[in-house]
């Protein structure tokens, strides 16, 4: 009868080391989904700030080719704060295939200084016969709950002038 008894304890240990290992399973796998979802999420993340950024990049990079077309935003006197407006988004516009569309791409140019002396050597044999105007780019690209970004890039356009005379 001994051996009868043995065998009925012997069976409901077996079951209860079963159930522990199959507990331990789950918890990993739960743990393994979670981190798994988070590394999509992540991934997913860093996916729109890279797109978000090409596109901003794409702005500043786009409004320095229009100069010396007749869209020249550094022609003026003053800011542009719409330097692609006589482009059409649909068919000829420069940033109508960034992520989001032409409309997701905001760029403003900025003059910041005039007739100033431009960044030369002090023996240089130009000083005092050019002159530059200072400008700054800022394209902002933004998708609502995805991705924003903002770039600023400096231009410095040289001028024959007095500057320093």
């Amino acid at each position: 009868m001994k051996s009868v008894h043995a065998g009925k304890a012997q069976t409901g240990v077996a079951l209860v080391v079963a159930l522990l290992f199959l507990l331990v399973v789950t918890i990993i796998s739960v743990i393994a989904a979670s981190n798994s979802t988070l590394g999509l999420k992540m991934a997913s993340n860093m996916q729109d700030a890279y797109a978000s950024f090409q596109a901003a990049e794409a702005g500043a990079i786009a409004t320095l080719g229009l100069a010396g077309t007749a869209n020249n935003p550094f022609d003026v006197n003053g800011d542009t704060l719409t330097p692609f407006a006589a482009f059409d988004p649909n068919s000829n516009h420069p940033l109508r295939d960034v992520f989001g569309g032409a409309g997701a791409v905001d760029v403003d140019v900025f003059l910041t200084n005039t007739r100033l002396a431009c960044p030369r050597s002090a023996a240089g044999s130009s000083v005092g016969l050019l002159e530059c105007d200072y400008y700054r780019v800022a394209s902002e690209h933004a998708v609502a709950q995805r991705a924003r970004t903002r770039v600023q890039l400096g231009v410095v356009k040289t001028t024959i002038g007095s500057s320093g005379q």
